[in-house]
């Protein structure tokens, strides 16, 4: 009975642990940001010609901390997710992520010396797995620019699942365009319409 208490107690902080150990997600979002300036500062003179340079970044340092299944779930909406075949929820998140690591890495080739500050994290909700990082961006010209991230906690991990700039959610964004093409189309005439608009971006 008192090694199945001090199972029980082990298993209890393991668990506190993971949620500790994860309880900030600022480092992580401060490393991958100063990866992401020291890349834009060193190829500078070439990123509005060479936008791979920036993808490629975004993909390495950016990427693997984004919750990308769930915000593809999000973004196409419960009953359009629940129709969806495993190919196309395939298809839909691997299109998606495409599309976001587009968003994101575009307005990086206009860098001219910005810096980010990270403000401490804010929990969402009570159970302490879901919380907001907010940041300011500041251009060499004084201009700032709010940018907030939305995480989910995974594994012991924070996940981006949403960001928001100047108060306007990349998600919703997203979500409402969606919305209308499904009102009237299928999930994979969506997909289809997404690689094609893409294709053309390239």
């Amino acid at each position: 009975m008192r090694l199945l208490k001090l199972s029980l107690m082990g298993i209890a902080f393991c668990m506190v642990l993971n949620v500790c150990m994860a309880s900030s997600a600022v480092p992580m979002l401060e490393d991958a940001a100063g990866h992401m300036i020291d890349t834009l500062k060193s190829h500078r003179s070439s990123l509005k010609t060479d936008h791979s340079v920036i993808r490629q970044a975004v993909v390495r340092y950016w990427l693997p901390h984004v919750d990308v299944v769930g915000m593809s779930r999000s973004v196409l909406g419960r009953n359009a997710w629940a129709q969806a075949s495993a190919e196309e929820k395939k298809q839909f998140t691997s299109t998606f992520t495409d599309l976001v690591v587009r968003t994101y890495s575009t307005p990086l080739a206009e860098y001219s010396g910005e810096t980010i500050t990270f403000y401490p994290q804010q929990d969402v909700g009570q159970d302490g797995h879901f919380s907001r990082v907010k940041s300011l961006i500041k251009r060499p010209n004084g201009q700032v620019i709010p940018l907030s991230y939305a995480l989910v906690l995974q594994s012991g991990e924070w996940k981006i699942y949403d960001f928001s700039i100047e108060g306007v959610s990349l998600l919703q964004s997203f979500k409402n365009q969606f919305d209308q093409v499904l009102k009237n189309s299928s999930v994979k005439s969506l997909i289809l319409e997404m690689q094609q608009r893409q294709l053309k971006a390239a």
